[in-house]
């Protein structure tokens, strides 16, 4: 299994029932990574807060994967406050 520590990422599109991340800071900035909008994997309040996030914003996140090769991302959690943007770093 796979798991990334908490990152900042900015919600860069939505296609279908996915989402395109990207990576906003560290070695892996401007990496993008595709998750799922609805999942069965998700527990409720996870679902809830992935169906809150939007295109623009920027959300403190962790993913994982139960795949390593290539990695099937998911949202694990979201550390923002729900609907709470925050700014892009400078």
């Amino acid at each position: 299994m796979l798991k990334t520590e908490p990152e900042l990422y900015e919600v860069a599109g939505a296609q279908n029932n996915h989402l395109w991340l990207e990576v906003l800071e560290g070695p892996d900035q401007g990496l993008r990574v595709s998750v799922p909008v609805h999942s069965s994997e998700y527990t409720q309040e996870t679902q809830d807060k992935v169906l809150d996030l939007e295109v623009g914003n920027v959300y403190k996140l962790t993913l994982v994967s139960d795949q390593e090769s290539p990695p099937d991302w998911k949202i694990e959690d979201v550390h923002s406050e729900r609907g709470r943007r925050i700014e892009k770093p400078a």
